[in-house]
């Protein structure tokens, strides 16, 4: 035995002492439970921490009250309101029927309301007469409709397919119900055969069309299945880009050269169109880079500009698309210089509507008298002289006219007469100018049109 242990000495009293006082407490603990909420155990309520949102401000609750009583002071004002209204209306509507309180409080309203009354009875009375004229009339038109001489001009009422009531003469009523039912369709007949039909019926007339089509495929010779010949009266649609071709062969295979025949027309179409259009674009940038080449060789490699005697004879060459394949490339030898292939020639056609030199005189100018120039001068010579503007005007103009008429008569280039010798500066007699040479290229036919104008 462990010596440092205290032994207990117990007997038979104390276990029963100690088993007595387990009981009774077990029993209170069994009270206790039962007690509290017919049983169910207890659970410390846990306190939460007030929210920041819950918490109020200060004031708000005496806030409040102060809007409650506004607005109970508020609904009373509505209602005195509502009542108030409520009498002008009732006295309102008893002087519209004509019983006014007194005869001198009748001078207090801003209404006359006798005068109000005779109106209102004029009015009614008013649309009464309308509604009897109006009936009058009806009666009138029924009664001008004359008797039928034959009994096919008698006027019958019909009824049409929309429900509408109509009138039309006897011998017309056929040919308007013929019209009526082709409006109608033969989709109502459609409904009306299934309704008619019972679903045994219906199916035996699947199953006789179904034997029917299995019957043409089997006198069929034998060959491809195509999608026409198992639709089976399929009521999908299938849009515009869906042809139905024919479940004859020889009928599908004309329609098959019938489409080709249309898809390689359109493409030809395409190509011949797409080959004039890069043909056009190869010209065009021909054109521009000729002009780009003319413009090149204007300026010296030092970037001066050349004379321009020198770019005259430049200008001479026509500005053209130039030959997709040389001959070296073709290998055709060609025995005309290379001087004449750059030249193009030029037709001049002159105009027949006009001299040459004169200007050219438009249609609406025909037969006229006078010209723009001579409608000047004569509203000018009309003018009182009063009323005509400076001369010093006039005079400036003069002169600056007369100036640049000098410098356009003075030569480009004025020629050296110390160059030539004394002994062949010798008189000659005036001579007819030489005649003018029809131009040969673009610019010459640009200069000779520009000096004519």
């Amino acid at each position: 035995m462990d010596k440092g242990k205290k032994r207990f000495d117990v007997n038979a009293s104390s276990l029963v002492d100690l088993k007595a006082e387990l009981y009774r407490k077990q029993e209170e603990f069994k009270h206790e439970k039962l007690s509290k909420d017919g049983g169910a155990p207890l659970h410390s309520k846990h306190v939460k921490k007030p929210n920041l949102w819950s918490k109020q401000n200060k004031g708000v609750t005496n806030r409040a009250e102060k809007d409650l009583e506004k607005k109970v002071e508020e609904e009373s004002t509505l209602d005195k309101s509502k009542k108030k209204l409520e009498e002008k209306a009732r006295l309102y509507e008893q002087m519209l029927k004509g019983d006014l309180p007194d005869e001198e409080t009748e001078g207090l309203f801003l209404v006359d309301f006798t005068q109000k009354i005779i109106d209102n009875k004029k009015a009614v009375q008013a649309y009464s007469e309308n509604v009897l004229s109006y009936q009058k009339k009806e009666v009138e038109k029924e009664d001008d409709i004359p008797p039928p001489e034959t009994p096919e001009e008698e006027w019958v009422d019909y009824v049409d397919s929309l429900g509408r009531s109509r009138r039309c003469m006897k011998k017309d009523l056929p040919e308007l119900l013929k019209m009526d039912k082709n409006l109608q369709g033969k989709r109502q007949e459609e409904e009306v055969k299934k309704t008619l039909l019972s679903e045994d019926m219906r199916r035996e007339m699947q199953r006789q069309q179904w034997e029917k089509e299995e019957e043409e495929a089997l006198k069929r010779p034998i060959g491809p299945v195509h999608y026409e010949d198992i639709r089976q009266g399929e009521a999908r649609e299938l849009g515009v880009g869906y042809f139905a071709f024919a479940r004859d062969e020889s009928n599908r295979s004309k329609q098959r050269q019938t489409l080709d025949m249309l898809r390689e027309q359109t493409l030809d179409q395409r190509t011949k169109r797409e080959k004039l259009k890069e043909k056009q674009t190869n010209l065009m940038n021909v054109r521009l880079e000729k002009i780009r080449q003319r413009k090149m060789k204007n300026l010296n490699p030092d970037g001066k500009q050349e004379p321009p005697e020198a770019v005259a004879e430049e200008n001479k060459e026509i500005i053209g698309p130039q030959p997709v394949l040389e001959p070296s490339e073709t290998g055709e030898v060609n025995s005309a210089p290379p001087e004449k292939k750059s030249k193009v020639e030029v037709i001049i056609q002159e105009r027949k509507d006009t001299k040459p030199g004169l200007p050219h005189v438009r249609e609406w100018d025909r037969g006229k008298e006078f010209n723009f120039g001579q409608w000047f001068s004569k509203r000018r010579d009309e003018r009182d002289p009063e009323f005509s503007p400076p001369s010093e005007y006039f005079t400036n103009q003069r002169n600056s006219s007369q100036a640049t008429a000098w410098k356009t008569s003075k030569p480009l280039h004025p020629v050296d007469e110390t160059a030539v010798p004394s002994s062949s500066r010798t008189w000659q007699p005036q001579q007819d100018p030489a005649p003018v040479k029809e131009p040969q290229t673009l610019d010459d036919m640009l200069a000779y049109y520009r000096n004519l104008t």
